[in-house]
């Protein structure tokens, strides 16, 4: 029977918890009553890949559903086998008991592994076995027969969409830490500050001051010019320390004192005598 041959409701989907599973299902299908909705597919499950199995089901779109017998590893054992087309299906965490009271069924989880034991890959497969409680399995060991169930239900998943999830968020770490950082655009550039400008040995002029300063000795202190000392002289007073005219009528710079050549020209220590006995 093939999906498009089942007769489902519009809106129909296939959601029965682990008690369902048990009490509608496998219990009928092992006492081989008939289920009003053959939903579930009957395959030799370990002869396949879980990535094959999809296209075997009769109905599913994130799980599978399939009945499926169940071997003996050896002979004389209770092991199952749990090899599978080109890897094989690993236990994982512990057996739950399904049914309350009295348990009617036990769940194991397994993942399928690719390769062969003990060294496979593991992949994103999960199967959930649903096998029945209580069945005593040693009455075929008489028989050497291999079959350890006629029947167990297998709900198969693949859990790639956690998987994807991690790869997402492992992708966005490294996204943060190799991008590259951004200029800072609005960073104020750095003011200078403009240095004293150098003259001569004597004098310089610094950019905060509008007053020369001379050099310091070697005491350490530093002299500044009084305004009477570097504001030039006025007129009048050049005029009352020389006797002749400065300025003749002509515009000359000889008086007429100096024409006639009975004036006695004086030492420059006298003419700047009053100025230099006045301190700095």
């Amino acid at each position: 029977m093939a999906a498009a041959d089942l007769q489902l409701p519009p809106g129909f989907r296939f959601h029965p918890t682990d008690e369902e599973l048990v009490m509608h299902y496998l219990i009928r299908r092992c006492a081989s009553q008939p289920i009003s909705v053959p939903i579930v597919a009957e395959i030799d499950l370990y002869k396949h890949d879980p990535w094959e199995l999809p296209g075997l089901a009769l109905y599913g779109e994130k799980e599978w559903y399939f009945f499926s017998p169940r071997d003996r590893k050896y002979p004389n054992g209770s092991r199952p086998n749990r090899a599978a087309g080109s890897g094989y299906w690993k236990a994982t965490g512990a057996d739950k008991p399904i049914g309350h009271p009295k348990s009617v069924g036990i769940k194991k989880a397994l993942v399928f592994y690719c390769g062969k034991a003990p060294r496979g890959e593991k992949t994103n497969w999960i199967m959930h076995e649903y096998r029945l409680a209580d069945v005593d399995r040693s009455a075929r060991k008489k028989n050497n027969s291999l079959r350890l169930d006629d029947w167990v239900l297998c709900r198969i998943y693949n859990k790639k969409g956690a998987i994807e999830r991690r790869q997402q968020q492992q992708g966005s770490v490294i996204s943060r830490n190799t991008a590259e950082p951004e200029e800072d655009d609005d960073r104020k550039p750095a003011i200078l500050e403009a240095a004293p400008v150098v003259y001569d040995d004597f004098m310089y002029l610094d950019a905060s001051d509008s007053m020369p300063r001379l050099h310091t000795d070697s005491s350490g202190s530093e002299h500044v010019l009084s305004p009477e000392v570097e504001s030039a002289p006025k007129l009048a007073e050049w005029e009352r320390e020389f006797p002749f005219g400065f300025m003749s009528g002509g515009g000359g710079l000889i008086g007429s004192a100096f024409q006639e050549g009975n004036y006695q020209m004086e030492t420059m220590q006298e003419v700047f005598a009053p100025y230099m006995s006045k301190p700095f």
